[in-house]
């Protein structure tokens, strides 16, 4: 089961979710009159026949990365960690797949009102998808060979460069496919006490800046009045029956999609903390969180939405443990580690098993 967690479960989500969601998302007029807006604010004067063909141009890079990225995931998927790096017919068999999924969606589209399945879009896809894996094909070629440099000091630096990028793409495509669900999450937080929908928290974050993380009001009205800063335990009294289903689905952290954004935050790494935030097991550590070993290397890195630490871990463990897995992640971290937890908290999200204090996957 992890193994499929791990290798498969993040293709199945990027065909399920991204594509059928994303085209749609693109067709939209909304995200016509961004883009728009946005090449002209940077070239004033272009024509309308420009303006129309750097949107096409847009989306079909997007597609090109996107069938690329597909098919790298499906080798992955095939490979399954085991044996050598290149496998040429796991690399046909990854081309064959992503390829005939691409002619699927350009089928499918054949159906859709105002829409229509273009040979050249399966091209554009066809080319992304050969032009992915020859790339990664030769990488781990040469890497079986010994003629690329295993994983050195500076693997650290070109994870943080890829996960940036990362970050302000699936942060623009989850604010622009989640917006219905701020909808119905704000109108039921409202109408269940008439209270603020919106929580600002301050959080530290990296290198210990402090930085405002917005979230949904999971709670009471004036929560921490009497208590201060302490994370919620088990059937928490202060948690709202709304706040209750968010708070288990982490639909109340949908807003630090904006913090992503901004920078404040990223998708993948350790828990964004409160200043002072105290422990919620048994008797409080008496020592300042500044003392705990391990809290200051923690911040080397930007806090992320999810995590080795949120994923693995019940919200309660102490916080020693949580820093030394912490730690783990910045030393193991790498762009497809943050892949498989990032498939690995939609599976958790569709079980609503975050506030779980069972394995939750």
């Amino acid at each position: 089961m992890k193994r499929f967690l791990s290798f498969w479960l993040p293709p199945l989500l990027w065909m399920a979710l991204m594509f059928p969601v994303g085209n749609r998302a693109l067709s939209s007029p909304l995200i016509y009159q961004v883009f728009v807006g946005s090449f002209r604010w940077i070239f004033p004067h272009a024509s309308a026949p420009a303006v129309e063909t750097a949107y096409i141009v847009f989306r079909k890079s997007l597609h090109f990365i996107s069938y690329g990225f597909l098919a790298i995931l499906f080798y992955r998927a095939f490979r399954a960690g085991r044996g050598p790096r290149w496998r040429p017919a796991f690399w046909v068999r990854s081309a064959a797949l992503a390829a005939a999924y691409g002619f699927l969606d350009e089928f499918l589209q054949s159906f859709v009102r105002n829409r229509f399945g273009s040979p050249v879009d399966w091209a554009v896809d066809c080319g992304g998808i050969l032009v992915f894996l020859t790339v990664a094909g030769r990488r781990a070629k040469r890497r079986d060979e010994g003629r690329l440099a295993p994983p050195g000091p500076n693997s650290l630096g070109r994870a943080l460069f890829l996960k940036r990028p990362f970050d302000v793409a699936l942060s623009f495509l989850g604010l622009a496919l989640s917006s219905p669900l701020w909808l119905i999450i704000a109108a039921a937080i409202w109408l269940e006490d008439r209270g603020p929908i919106f929580y600002a928290q301050e959080r530290v974050g990296r290198h210990g800046r402090i930085f405002k993380a917005l979230k949904f009001r999971s709670m009471v009205k004036n929560a921490e009045k009497d208590v201060g800063p302490v994370q919620a335990a088990e059937k928490d009294p202060r948690v709202t029956p709304v706040g209750r289903i968010i708070r288990a689905t982490a639909m109340d952290e949908l807003p630090q999609l904006l913090n992503i954004l901004k920078g404040d935050m990223t998708f993948v790494g350790p828990r964004a903390l409160r200043p002072h935030e105290q422990e919620v097991r048994g008797n409080p550590d008496q020592r300042a969180i500044t003392e705990v070993p391990g809290y200051e290397e923690r911040h080397v890195v930007r806090p992320g939405l999810t995590g080795l630490t949120q994923v693995f871990l019940p919200g309660d463990t102490p916080r020693r443990k949580k820093f030394r897995y912490d730690l783990l992640y910045i030393r193991k971290q790498s762009f497809w580690l943050d892949l498989e937890l990032v498939a690995l908290s939609f599976w958790i999200t569709f079980r609503g098993k975050w506030e779980s204090r069972q394995d939750k996957i």
